[in-house]
């Protein structure tokens, strides 16, 4: 790779610590680094840090604050800009960046208004294109690695990639446990895993085809919960969970004590810039709706008849904001969902446990009230749902994984391409034919040969093409060996694009 010109994406806290740790070993390999950063005391640990030299160093936070730092001459027009990164509209792109879309000064958690003026949005575009075509044409990067693609700006970075024949890779879960493997797209279907799988459904043998039968069996007796959900769930301990409780009095001393490095100037509140009234806000507010989650009247489960099931998933989230853009609204696709099931069929929908109070009572009882839907207790294991289930439909989610395990059907509104190779899935994006769709699926027969043969060929493909590896150890935790995988599976990902 001596001499590649790599363009990082060192995205917040994930590229002060994955994101340099690469850097420096693309150093060692003699390539030539550029990098755009995000959150500004991120930034500045890269511009201060002594290992690895940068020919371009971008923080898109300035560019939030002054959008024509990089514009020379006239911005260019949306159309300029649609037509050289191939799309038909910038709006979409936006769409990912909770903090374009959503107000955090006026709501905790996000308001679903705008935080910024459209004539804003449009000037911010118009900037980070600046400074993205600038790199481009004077950096000449061979290749992008990127944590995750869903700010206007990642994407912008992306799709000139495509446009100009390079390739971006990024880290994502495979859905089989343990397993990560490289995507090349914003949407997740394209890559060595995707086209491993239709290899092996195209007649091609891997040497891990025992390896996926004895997965799935295990995972039939008993559900497999991906680590990092593991870690995610379980109990704090007790001196952890006491630091939590007073960390609002630490941040709170912390805004009169120290410099509000990440705040930006042109958005106001944030995750990253909370005054005391917002931080105390939060504090209070989550706690309220938590108390309300966990006492909530949720319908039993087990009165329940015949059902489809629909698992709510995490918000603002890429897998909404990105992969179902025009489905995210969940509520409204819960209710369109339930007034298109057969007459004895009923929807039953489950919270995600990670938005325990994140949810406003409102939003619970809106949905424990609509037509048709029946709310049950975010508490259920899925799998338990799951036996119950005759279908699942939702935009996107790990629940659709389960049931490829246990031969249920699945409905995906959302582009995310990993689960639409999934055997039991098919991809539905027309309320209008919901009901025809439906019907078709309560109606196929997913214990075959053939459906077997296919659940095995996507868990050996993972297997065959990814890397087993700890990565939230690696990230949050600095683990230096599980870091050593995620360099290890990079560097076969760009030995095969490069």
């Amino acid at each position: 790779m001596h001499g590649k010109r790599i363009l990082i994406i060192q995205q917040r806290n994930w590229g002060v610590s994955i994101g340099h740790f690469l850097a420096k070993k693309l150093a060692k390999e003699g390539c030539v680094l550029a990098a755009v950063t995000y959150k500004k005391s991120a930034h500045e640990f890269h511009a201060t840090q002594k290992d690895v030299h940068y020919e371009i160093l971008i923080n898109n936070d300035e560019v939030f604050e002054n959008p024509t730092r990089y514009v020379e001459g006239n911005p260019a027009s949306l159309e300029a800009i649609n037509q050289e990164l191939g799309i038909e509209s910038i709006w979409p792109l936006v769409a990912g960046s909770r903090e374009i879309t959503r107000s955090y000064a006026e709501k905790f958690y996000y308001n679903g208004r705008q935080q910024m003026s459209d004539e804003d949005i449009v000037r911010y575009v118009q900037g980070a294109y600046a400074y993205v075509r600038k790199i481009f044409d004077e950096f000449k990067p061979d290749a992008v690695i990127a944590p995750l693609l869903a700010e206007p700006s990642h994407l912008l970075i992306s799709h000139m990639a495509r446009m100009r024949g390079i390739k971006t890779l990024c880290a994502v879960d495979s859905r089989v446990n343990g397993v990560w493997i490289l995507s090349e797209s914003p949407y997740e279907d394209e890559g060595a895993f995707h086209e491993r799988v239709d290899a092996l459904n195209a007649g091609a043998s891997s040497e891990n085809t025992q390896r996926a039968e004895k997965y799935i069996a295990e995972f039939r007796k008993k559900l497999k919960i991906q680590d990092y959900l593991v870690r995610r769930w379980k109990t704090q301990p007790f001196f952890k969970r006491v630091r939590m409780e007073l960390a609002p009095l630490r941040r709170i001393w912390e805004w009169y004590t120290r410099p509000h490095t990440d705040c930006i100037a042109t958005l106001g509140p944030s995750l990253d810039c909370r005054p005391p009234r917002i931080i105390l806000r939060d504090y209070f507010t989550k706690k309220l709706w938590s108390r309300t989650a966990r006492s909530f009247s949720y319908y039993p489960q087990e009165s329940v008849g015949r059902y489809v099931y629909y698992p709510l998933q995490v918000e603002p989230e890429v897998t909404l904001d990105v992969f179902a853009l025009y489905f995210k609204n969940q509520r409204e696709l819960a209710r369109i969902i339930a007034l298109s099931l057969p007459a004895d069929y009923t929807l039953v929908v489950k919270d995600h446990p990670d938005m325990l109070g994140f949810r406003p009572p409102e939003y619970l009882k809106d949905l424990a009230g609509t037509p048709n839907i029946k709310l049950i207790d975010y508490r259920i294991p899925s799998e338990t749902v799951l036996k119950g289930a005759s279908l699942v439909i939702a935009p996107n989610s790990t629940a659709m994984v389960e049931a490829a395990m246990h031969h249920i059907p699945v409905i995906q509104f959302g582009e995310e391409g990993i689960i639409l190779k999934l055997p039991n899935v098919l991809k539905h994006t027309d309320p209008s034919t919901l009901s025809a769709c439906i019907k078709e699926r309560l109606r196929i027969n997913l214990k075959t040969p053939e459906y077997e043969r296919r659940l095995k060929n996507f868990v050996a493909a993972a297997y065959d093409t990814g890397f087993e590896l700890d990565y939230i150890s690696a990230w949050e935790d600095a683990k230096e060996d599980e870091r050593e995988k995620i360099w290890d599976m990079y560097r076969a990902g760009l030995d095969r694009i490069l």
